[in-house]
């Protein structure tokens, strides 16, 4: 909160400071005859205001709150006021600087813009509501959005018709309906200052310090506004002290967004960090919890039950799933990142093999289905890994082939050995947990397991998908 105060002290003192200088004397710095000067100055508002108003988009687009497009529209009308009204006339009619009609039209134009402007900064710290996108939400909001706009065409057009040009400041003229321009940019001042207020107390109760700097912009608003009515206007060849005020309010949104993107930045980056952690628990409560949970159970058998030996045969199987697990899941976690899933296939088929025999992995995706989701990757690594370590255990096979690709139009997961094989008819209704997990996994992932074996010859455990 100190902070936030002391910027908006100094926001105070340059606005004072510039105005003090302005009235000072007419031949000051800031109105020597300098029109590269007023170029770079318009050029850089335009560029800096687009990208606010660009970066304020993504806000939205987050937020979906109609207060914050609101205030697109205010940057970019803010922005891209003088290329409208002087820069592209000028460039299509050189000459029209001397027609009476242009001259009305580039200084209304301008300035009634700016009011249209100061509007929809007012109207969106009153609107800072969320709406989602539906057929009823933009016709509910149309008045508020084009309102401010229509109210600026019918003003430039009445004004433009109906009241002389002047370009006296109030220390110069104070006639009706001369000073008609004056007093219309202290009722942009007067929006400027309300904005600030509003704004201010906003960021106070929500702690948004995007919002603080948008007050402390409208702040300097203010005062660019009140310089454009006290001061003389020499013309589009001249540097005004509201111009660059003008310039100092979109700087001081600029600094905003750029606060916003850094606070977007750390949430990105805490997110990813719970992301981290979530896919680390769900790895070890889908792989290592179920294997430690599946040899507590073993060990809780009576002692007449142990002696069995498909009871050390089916613990020893499961303790080395489990082993492996943890050496797979140290590995992914050491790597940092996630990997291609060819080097997952191989890297499971590894740790599961004990690296003993020969393996051969072949991946061939041609479609976008290589970017298997998290939860998919994990069955696809889980039923590998499980083939491979009854292939060694069970199939006492020298050489497994675990190949990957697309033959014939769709997804085709294989597993081969040359083991010695099984009867699959005998093992069907058995419930040895491998195979029956092999399926379910498959039956997850929308696919669908097929195991061709036969005593003496291999086999071949195959996930197809439709």
């Amino acid at each position: 909160m100190t902070t936030l105060k002391t910027r908006t002290l100094a926001v105070v003192v340059v606005g004072v400071g510039i105005t003090l200088l302005g009235m000072s004397t007419h031949v000051s710095m800031l109105n020597n005859r300098a029109p590269v000067a007023r170029a770079i100055l318009e050029t850089a508002t335009v560029i800096v205001g687009t990208m606010v108003a660009f970066l304020v988009v993504g806000r939205y687009r987050r937020s979906r709150s109609n207060a914050d497009l609101l205030i697109v529209f205010a940057v970019l009308l803010l922005a891209w006021v003088h290329p409208l009204f002087v820069g592209i006339p000028d460039l299509i009619s050189p000459l029209s600087v001397g027609n009476g009609v242009s001259e009305r039209f580039e200084l209304w134009g301008t300035n009634v813009v700016r009011i249209v402007a100061t509007m929809y900064l007012v109207l969106a710290t009153i609107t800072r509501v969320r709406w989602s996108v539906s057929a009823r939400g933009p016709r509910n909001l149309w008045f508020i959005r084009y309102a401010p706009a229509a109210f600026g065409l019918v003003s430039i057009l009445l004004l433009v018709w109906l009241v002389p040009v002047s370009y006296g400041g109030l220390l110069h003229v104070h006639r009706w309906p001369m000073s008609a321009l004056s007093y219309l940019q202290l009722l942009g001042a007067l929006n400027f200052l309300v904005a600030f207020w509003r704004l201010s107390k906003e960021s106070e109760v929500q702690s948004d310090p995007f919002i603080s700097w948008l007050a402390d912009g409208c702040l300097l608003g203010t005062f660019a506004m009140i310089c454009y009515a006290l001061f003389q206007d020499r013309g589009v060849q001249w540097i005004q002290p509201g111009d660059i005020l003008r310039a100092l309010v979109l700087l001081t949104w600029a600094a905003g967004v750029v606060t916003e993107i850094r606070s977007y930045w750390s949430k990105i980056a805490e997110s990813a960090k719970r992301e981290s952690r979530r896919s680390v628990a769900l790895d070890l409560h889908d792989g290592i919890a179920q294997e430690l949970a599946l040899i507590t159970s073993y060990l809780q058998v009576p002692a007449d039950e142990r002696t069995l030996p498909d009871w050390h045969s089916e613990l020893l199987s499961t303790a080395e799933r489990a082993l492996a697990e943890t050496r797979r899941t140290i590995t992914a976690l050491a790597r940092g990142e996630s990997a291609p899933i060819e080097v997952d296939l191989k890297d499971t088929t590894l740790l599961a093999s004990g690296g003993n025999i020969k393996v051969h992995v072949e991946v061939e995706l041609t479609s976008v289905f290589s970017e298997t989701e998290i939860d998919q990757r994990e069955s696809i690594i889980r039923i590998v890994r499980e083939a491979v370590t009854n292939a060694v255990r069970h199939g006492h096979a020298n050489q497994v082939d675990v190949i990957f690709d697309e033959a014939g139009g769709s997804p085709a997961l294989r597993i081969v050995d040359d083991g010695v094989g099984f009867d699959p008819l005998a093992t069907a209704n058995s419930d040895r947990f491998g195979l029956a997990s092999m399926r379910e996994r498959a039956e997850v992932m929308g696919a669908t397991l097929e195991i061709q074996s036969e005593l003496g010859r291999g086999t071949t455990v195959e996930v197809l998908w439709p």
